[in-house]
């Protein structure tokens, strides 16, 4: 068999994590766990039985006591008076999925409260991202005197400023790092911020914002409020969207928020008798799985990222984001449909406006022969659609397994998005860069920037050479990690079914990677999906056989000679659910010779 890089064979070395065997032990023996179920929640950090027992049952009553974040006190006692004054409050959010889902939460809550509620999104294409006078003017013109940013502000210091002087009187809440110097507000929500002892740091904007609800009804109910309180966990469909979307750790209290969001966004199951069981899905959410054709009655992260996201995502990206806070606070189901409609189109355009971007994108690879082999990719173009250079800038990744930046270009102005690879803090390698930009921020994973034309290729040869100083102590990019050697006598369905008991699976809990090895194929493969891109075939390891699924790799199949003889294969098992019966599937990750 080929050792060439490709589909069949990972270009670089598998390594087996790490694990404290006697913390594993522990687990296993404690919980009455199978033995290498005890392995993979040590691999994930998770030391204490407790600490296990909450990540497994996900419980509402684990997530954390909301007055922990600093600045918390100084927000709800603020809103409270607004509130019980029946002041409108006005709600500035983002355009990205996170931004959405949480403007729609903090509107649903303080209009279930009695307070009315004007939003604004800015655009993504005439004013961008972050906190702006135009939106604050409207906010103020609407009758607001105060305004709760969701997803943004943390850094908008000038904005802060302006909206002082109209009179309004901000409460930031933000997930982004935040800068040395907070803006002035009333209160700033940031778990990341200096002197908070929050208990955890990766939440999300919408998770920031699910916190301050939740302090708010619970001062409102200690003090007696007349109006009936909503429910909080009929919101967490709107947690787990944009917490998701934003790819932040899928650990603490985000494990918790995603699985019972989950539940909260699929359809309703039908029980035996035919009866079905309750369908908590929002108008709006209903709406936009339908336009998707999304028939799946159980929704995982998968469905949430590839699926639901992008559609929201069509909002900001090519059309007004504000069609995706209306779609999700609607609660008429014909309201809802056409607005579903009108987001479905806008992404069948996104589609349409990335292919041409991601085309002229490789062209620019391959004529300049430069970017695939620097320490990082850096294109521009005056081209491009500035709503999806984002998504083209992860294809990269995805495709040169760089740090990638994708600029567009307009009226002297570089306006670029920037997504990691390796691992590596693209925030950080940016504030090293800061003196060759106008604007930047973001996180680890993904930022955006603003930089003169004249000024970029400066920039790239500068962010170059700092990722090639974070690669030199950072991981190694070619290196398949896996959590144990098994035999596939032990992938079984009751085993499998515990592992269950980990997700969702996403940042920070990755869904589990083994290897086995000697393996061979059994019978004919073949290939499934629309074009028969994905490879599906059955594996033999001495006397036991399990289905397995190459997505991507149906290209092998015009070369049969490369699934001959034995290999490993680095694989995810998961559980195939049809017509009542459940059976095992392996999901390969890579093959390479036996023993290699």
């Amino acid at each position: 068999m080929s050792d060439s890089t490709g589909p069949l064979a990972f270009p670089g070395k598998w390594t087996l994590r790490p694990v404290d065997q006697e913390s594993a032990d522990q687990l296993s023996r404690e919980l009455n766990l199978p033995p290498l179920m005890g392995k993979l929640l040590a691999q994930r950090g998770i030391q204490s039985p407790g600490e296990a027992r909450k990540f497994l049952d996900a419980p509402l009553a684990g997530l954390h006591d909301p007055f922990l974040m600093k600045g918390m006190e100084d927000a709800v006692s603020h809103l409270l008076a607004q509130i019980r004054n029946r002041r409108p409050i006005g709600v500035y959010g983002d355009y990205d999925v996170d931004g959405i889902s949480a403007t729609a939460l903090m509107c649903r809550f303080l209009s279930q409260v009695g307070v009315r509620v004007p939003y604004y999104i800015p655009s993504r294409l005439d004013e961008g991202y972050g906190l702006h006078r135009k939106g604050l003017k409207k906010l103020k013109e609407a009758g607001c005197d105060t305004v709760v940013t969701v997803d943004c502000g943390i850094s908008a210091h000038a904005a802060a400023r302006e909206a002082g002087q109209m009179g309004l009187r901000l409460v930031i809440t933000d997930h982004h790092r935040p800068p040395d110097e907070l803006p002035p507000s009333v209160a700033v929500l940031n778990p990341r911020q200096a002197g908070c002892e929050y208990p955890f740091r990766g939440l999300s904007g919408v998770g920031v914002a699910f916190k301050l609800i939740t302090a708010l009804r619970r001062r409102l109910h200690e003090g007696g409020f007349a109006a009936p309180l909503p429910n909080l966990k009929q919101h967490l469909d709107l947690v787990a969207l944009g917490t998701v979307a934003d790819v932040v750790p899928l650990r603490d209290e985000n494990h918790i928020f995603v699985r019972h969001g989950l539940e909260i966004l699929s359809p309703p199951e039908v029980a035996e008798g035919g009866f079905e069981t309750l369908d908590r899905r929002k108008a709006g959410i209903r709406a936009l799985q339908a336009a998707a054709n999304l028939k799946a009655q159980t929704l995982n992260v998968g469905h949430v990222s590839f699926t639901l996201a992008p559609r929201l995502n069509a909002a900001g990206r090519v059309g007004e984001a504000s069609f995706g806070v209306e779609l999700l606070i609607a609660d008429d189901e014909g309201q809802a449909r056409s607005r579903a409609e009108v987001l479905e189109e806008w992404n069948r355009q996104r589609q349409v406006l990335q292919r041409q971007a991601w085309e002229e994108a490789v062209s620019m690879m391959e004529s300049s022969g430069g970017g695939a082999r620097d320490e990082a990719i850096v294109l521009a173009s005056d081209k491009w659609h500035p709503g999806v250079v984002g998504i083209v800038a992860a294809k990269l990744v995805e495709e040169y397994h760089q740090p990638s930046v994708l600029i567009h270009v307009k009226d002297g102005v570089g306006k670029g998005s920037v997504r990691s690879a390796m691992g590596l803090h693209v925030y950080e390698a940016l504030e090293r860069c800061s003196g060759l930009l106008i604007q930047f921020g973001g996180h680890k994973g993904a930022a955006g920037l603003k930089v003169a034309e004249e000024k970029i290729d400066a920039f790239r040869e500068r962010f170059c050479e700092v990722i090639r100083g974070m690669k030199k102590t950072g991981p190694d990019e070619r290196e398949l990690m896996l959590d144990a050697r098994v035999d596939f006598s032990e992938m079984d369905v009751p085993l499998l079914e515990q592992f269950e008991g980990m997700a969702p699976f996403g940042e920070e809990n990755p869904r589990p990677v083994f290897c086995a090895s000697g393996v061979e194929v059994a019978g004919s493969p073949g290939s499934v999906g629309r074009e028969g891109e994905h490879l599906k075939l059955s594996l033999r390891q001495f006397r036991e056989v399990r289905e397995a699924i190459g997505f991507g790799m149906g290209a092998l199949l015009k070369e049969p000679e490369r699934l001959k003889g034995k290999f490993d294969v680095a694989f995810s098992p998961g559980l195939n659910r049809w017509r009542g019966s459940t059976r095992v599937q392996l999901d390969i990750r890579a093959i390479r010779p036996a023993g290699s």
